[in-house]
């Protein structure tokens, strides 16, 4: 019996796919739906990305509607799969209790092991009030041109 249990165990892992350590699956292809405790923040500041080793890395500087915001991340909007942009909202678990609103700068960046790499021209990140985007192919910052739309949170990508 525990044999057959250390067996089955290291079969689910060798049968997983690696990822990069802290390398996240593509959202678009792990259909996760949108955790519902996640707020969208306030405002976004800055984007920009980085391709190293076929590992999608996006680095965002955000604005919190109050300090103690926690488990950021970016989440997938659903928009044209052959627009070759992929857009994205900022959100983080709000705190349990909130002190005061006092808008607070965040960052945080999110890398992806399996990101569509050859498929990719943009970045775009939504927040509440604007969002930023970044050209992958040109390496430099642009404007936001895609008609994605929020997930209603719990659907699925």
């Amino acid at each position: 019996m525990h044999r057959s249990l250390i067996a089955s165990f290291a079969m689910a892992v060798l049968a997983t796919p690696l990822l990069a350590a802290g390398a996240e699956p593509w959202p678009w292809k792990a259909k996760a739906p949108v955790d519902p405790a996640l707020a969208t923040l306030s405002h976004v500041e800055d984007v920009t990305t980085a391709v190293d080793d076929s590992i999608l890395t996006i680095a965002v500087k955000a604005v919190a509607p109050a300090a103690g915001y926690s488990e950021l991340t970016l989440t997938p909007r659903l928009g044209d799969p052959d627009d070759r942009i992929f857009a994205f909202d900022v959100r983080g678990r709000a705190p349990q209790e909130i002190a005061s609103q006092v808008l607070t700068p965040v960052t945080l960046a999110m890398s992806y092991a399996d990101a569509p790499l050859s498929k990719l021209d943009r970045i775009e990140v939504y927040a509440d009030d604007n969002c930023m985007a970044y050209s992958v192919k040109d390496k430099k910052p642009t404007g936001c041109v895609s008609k994605a739309m929020p997930q209603k949170p719990g659907a699925l990508p």
